[in-house]
């Protein structure tokens, strides 16, 4: 029963709407009060939990004698409200695509005079950062060291990056670790340069992308932390600095 009641929770329903609904499944048509005792809930919820199920369309009702009986509708019927909410999930996210536009025009222009900087942590905020930048357009920087931590963060976020690399064109200036076996590099949109890995004394990355942002990950601790930065000024700082380590470079053919 705990196995049906966690689905039938994913449905929305309470522990209560669930007890009821199932005594009905198990009871077939039956009294408010033969249905309260199978579920272990007294008379008077019981009622409130025929009424919540009867507007789910999850039960009905017919007059047997003087008495009135309750009876579940077929399972069945929780596939027809999955399908009914997926179509209004559906419809919600075309509507927001429609009105998007109009959202980003508000919070940019509340943040077009000063630099907007996100914090995210762990690995799971790697992927948040690397869905941020999913969303932009244009050259791509990217300024990487490669050591054990890095390597091991770029292994767990390993689908995402793949894509991203696909998806974007850019320049990759990187570094690496000797006896670190470095990730899987794309050169089809890319352009490669390397450097010593002593030239990068740090642990981490550096992205410039949609002509505006900057994302500076550091992965010099167990738990990698990243920034987002939102700044013109800022990127094109990074910009300058990032022209001057690749023309350092050695083309990686």
């Amino acid at each position: 029963m705990t196995e049906l009641k966690n689905v039938l929770a994913e449905y929305g329903l309470s522990e209560k709407e669930s007890s009821v609904y199932l005594a009905m499944l198990e009871l077939g048509p039956a009294s408010v009060q033969d249905i309260a005792k199978k579920a272990g809930v007294n008379r008077a919820t019981t009622y409130v939990m025929i009424e919540s199920l009867k507007r789910r369309g999850l039960m009905s009702t017919f007059d047997k004698g003087k008495k009135t009986m309750f009876v579940a509708e077929n399972p069945d019927r929780l596939k027809k409200l999955a399908e009914a909410e997926m179509r209004t999930v559906q419809d919600r996210e075309d509507r927001l695509k429609q009105v998007l536009p109009q959202f980003m025009g508000l919070f940019h222009s509340a943040q077009s005079e000063k630099p907007v900087v996100r914090y995210f942590e762990g690995e799971e905020g790697v992927r948040t950062c690397r869905e941020v930048m999913m969303q932009s357009q244009g050259e791509v920087y990217d300024f990487v060291a490669v050591d054990e931590m890095s390597s091991r963060v770029a292994k767990t976020d390993e689908r995402s990056r793949h894509e991203f690399v696909k998806r974007f064109h850019g320049r990759t200036l990187f570094a690496v670790k000797p006896g670190i076996q470095p990730p899987e590099f794309d050169k089809t949109n890319w352009k490669l340069r390397e450097l010593p890995y002593q030239n990068a004394p740090f642990a981490g990355e550096v992205l410039l992308f949609g002509g505006d942002r900057s994302m500076v990950l550091s992965v010099a601790h167990e738990k990698p932390i990243a920034f987002l930065v939102e700044s013109r000024e800022v990127y094109d700082i990074l910009r300058a600095l990032y022209e001057a380590a690749w023309h350092q470079g050695k083309p990686v053919e």
